[in-house]
């Protein structure tokens, strides 16, 4: 295939860059893969320290559920009882019955201290020859009875006091021991849970740096295949770029016989020219002046814009300014072959005028073939 047929070579430059991002998402995956050894090994010393260290802490969280589990018993068993029966003693400890039995002793205790004081004074006062019948002992007796009497008051009253005061102090003595010992068995219990999670969270640790080391891989295998996918993408955008550049190159091929060729290809050398197929008909008038305007010479294409032959012809810009058809880089075929034919008629008329003027016998006749010189003319054309 020719230079002309084909877009033109790309920079080799544009390859080494596409295998340079294959062979660093290819370095990326080898130290990927190193790092996960290296993880795996340390994690492999990590599990077996995690191991150790999570079977210490569910033995611990054993020991604790079973230390909660027997200060529980211990307590229903044991203290629950007693706290019961002194709950129920310091409820009923300053109860109606118990306060008049504490103060009936209280006033007993009075009275019987004043019988025996009485006593005392009658031995005494008769002693100093006092008669119990006379006015004199009438009135110490008088006054050691009021005196009985209000100390007898005052021991109910202070027997009373004291008896409400015990019953509040065992009430909060009881209040207190049902509030501290089963705190006791509830903290052995926090302690076996704080334990058990414990367990848990060193396991989840190990398995958090286990999955730390698969991630190194995923993101080697990751950046391998984004090197790969970028190669990929480079080559395409290469590829691309070489197929834009020769359609490029065969839309913009700026001779006659390139177009003719293009269309030849693409439609197997035929024009639909169908007269039923066409409207706004109009002579075409000028066209020998138009092609004598345009310069008609032999040239080569560019290395890489057509082939590599020889050719004759003119220029799409003349032809444009001489016809006004086309867009100055590329010829339209169909045209092209009007011009010519429209050319030949009016050149035809011309040489027809030319013959009708001469002497008779002398003309050219519509079927004169081209003598020698006009082949020769036509060779060196050529």
């Amino acid at each position: 295939m020719g230079k002309g047929s084909s877009a033109p070579s790309a920079d080799p430059n544009i390859g080494i860059a596409a295998l340079k991002q294959a062979q660093l998402g290819e370095d990326w995956l080898s130290i990927a893969k190193e790092q996960f050894d290296v993880a795996n090994e340390r994690n492999d010393k990590l599990d077996a320290l995690t191991t150790e260290v999570t079977a210490d802490q569910l033995a611990a969280s054993k020991q604790a559920q079973q230390w909660a589990a027997e200060d529980r018993s211990r307590y229903k068993g044991v203290f629950q009882p007693l706290q019961d029966e002194f709950i129920e003693t310091a409820n009923n400890w300053d109860s109606k019955e118990r306060q008049d039995t504490v103060a009936a002793e209280a006033k007993a205790d009075v009275i019987n201290n004043a019988a025996a004081a009485s006593a005392q004074r009658s031995r005494s006062m008769a002693a100093m020859g006092v008669s119990p019948t006379s006015g004199r002992y009438a009135g110490v007796e008088r006054a050691a009875d009021t005196n009985t009497a209000l100390a007898a008051a005052g021991a109910e009253n202070n027997a009373r006091s004291t008896t409400r005061k015990e019953a509040l102090a065992l009430k909060s003595d009881a209040i207190n021991m049902g509030n501290g010992l089963p705190s006791q068995a509830a903290s052995s219990l926090g302690l076996g849970v704080s334990a058990g999670s414990s367990a848990v969270g060193t396991t989840a640790t190990s398995n958090n740096a286990y999955n730390s080391s698969v991630g190194i891989l995923q993101s080697g295998y990751g950046t391998a295949m984004s090197g790969y996918a970028s190669q990929a993408q480079t080559l395409s955008n290469l590829y691309g770029q070489q197929l834009q550049a020769y359609q490029l190159n065969q839309q913009n091929s700026g001779s006659f016989l390139g177009t003719l060729g293009s269309i030849a290809g693409t439609a197997a050398g035929a024009i639909i020219s169908d007269e039923n197929l066409k409207e706004d008909k109009a002579p075409a008038k000028g066209v020998l002046a138009a092609v004598r305007e345009m310069p008609v010479e032999e040239w080569s294409y560019k290395d890489g814009v057509g082939d590599e032959g020889r050719h004759i012809g003119t220029y799409a810009q003349d032809f444009k300014r001489a016809t006004g058809k086309g867009d100055g880089h590329s010829i339209p075929i169909v045209d092209a072959i009007g011009v010519t034919m429209g050319a030949v008629k009016e050149l035809d008329a011309k040489v027809q005028q030319l013959s009708a003027a001469l002497p008779k016998g002398r003309g050219i006749s519509r079927e004169a073939k081209p003598k020698s010189a006009s082949r020769s003319v036509i060779r060196k054309a050529a």
